[in-house]
């Protein structure tokens, strides 16, 4: 009896043993998990914030592969506007004679020129030229007949000049100066004239036609042609946000200042009639340089003799703002500058200049 229970009890102590010994074991191998897992937590945890730096290192260098691209992309800035272009271009501006009669309108090409001027013709009427640099679109027009202050201007630039026929003294100076021009009279295939208009409104030239004459033309390397403000600075000038300029007659230009985009809105002869080219936008212009210049009548044509040699005042409009100065012909550059005789800074985009006769009545 006494062996039975001695049996007994060794079989429940080697149980207990037993027991025991697979607790404990289970307690090791449950520790032991526990250790992985805070292992793999940890180690997933590293892996991540060193994924997150490897993505933000990425990020970063290909935000400076992209912004060292856009450097290099508009590494240059135009002479003619100083606004930023995709590359150095050596080519020839090309200049061209727009007609402004009512008849004209709306024209085609004004919106793309860097530079426009408007001179007083015969008859109360007015003409552009428009610079083109360096491309130019596929349709200008349309193109009218030169006149000298066109021709001199045209030449100051040395650029390619666009015209169709001539005044007497426009065919003077074109013979005795050297002028590089298309006259369509002569060089009728580097323009055409559009079925929807009657002629001699119809006139025109662009990309296609002149493709070919300027890639064989030698390269020119303009230099800034106005002295450009990096940034538009407020001062204390005085406020000009409706300019009317009376050329002549019953012929106003009128710009209207338009905050939101810091430019100007141009109208003729009335806020009912802006002015719009044949794509339907209205023109607008970030600089306006009203010109005077001693002007006459020089034949019994009405034709006005301006005097671009002699200097005068200026009117300079930029900003909603208005600076008074002059301007000044320098061997063939023609400078204009503030009341103190520094040249005025002007705003990066498109520049108007209005050449008036000396006393036109320019209010604002």
């Amino acid at each position: 009896m006494k062996s039975k229970l001695y049996m007994l009890l060794i079989l429940l102590l080697s149980g207990l043993l037993i027991f025991t010994a697979c607790s404990s074991e289970e307690g090791e191998q449950i520790q032991q998990t526990e250790e992985e897992i805070t292992q793999q937590e940890e180690l997933s945890q590293e892996d991540l914030e060193d994924k997150i730096q490897d993505m933000e290192e990425e990020y970063e260098a290909e935000n400076r592969e992209n912004e060292q691209s856009l450097e290099n992309k508009y590494s240059a800035v135009s002479p003619f506007t100083g606004q930023p272009i995709t590359q150095n271009y050596y080519k020839r501006a090309v200049a061209v004679s727009i007609e402004n009669a009512p008849a004209a309108r709306p024209q085609s090409g004004l919106k793309e020129a860097e530079i426009v001027y408007e001179f007083m013709l015969e008859g109360g009427i007015t003409r552009f030229l428009a610079i083109f640099w360096p491309e130019v679109p596929e349709k200008i027009g349309p193109i009218r007949s030169a006149r000298p202050a066109l021709v001199k201007t045209a030449q100051a630039y040395d650029a390619l000049f666009l015209h169709a026929g001539a005044s007497p003294h426009g065919f003077a100076l074109l013979a005795v100066n050297d002028i590089l021009h298309l006259d369509q009279i002569y060089k009728s295939q580097y323009f055409w004239r559009s079925s929807k208009r009657n002629a001699p409104h119809n006139l025109y030239s662009g990309e296609e036609p002149l493709k070919n004459y300027l890639d064989n033309l030698s390269e020119k390397e303009y230099p800034d042609q106005f002295n450009f403000l990096t940034a538009s600075v407020l001062s204390d000038f005085e406020k000009a946000e409706n300019i009317s300029i009376d050329y002549w007659g019953s012929y106003e230009v009128l710009y209207e200042y338009n905050s939101l985009e810091n430019n100007y809105l141009r109208f003729l002869n009335n806020k009912d009639n802006p002015h719009l080219v044949e794509s339907g936008d209205q023109l607008k212009a970030k600089n306006i340089i009203v010109q005077e210049a001693i002007t006459s009548t020089k034949d019994s044509e009405g034709r006005q003799d301006i005097d671009l040699e002699s200097g005068g005042k200026i009117h300079f409009f930029r900003d909603g703002l208005v600076i008074k100065g002059s301007w000044e012909n320098n061997n063939g550059e023609i400078i204009y500058l503030n009341a103190a005789g520094n040249e005025i800074e002007i705003n990066p985009g498109q520049t108007w200049i209005q050449v008036v006769p000396n006393g036109t009545e320019i209010t604002y």
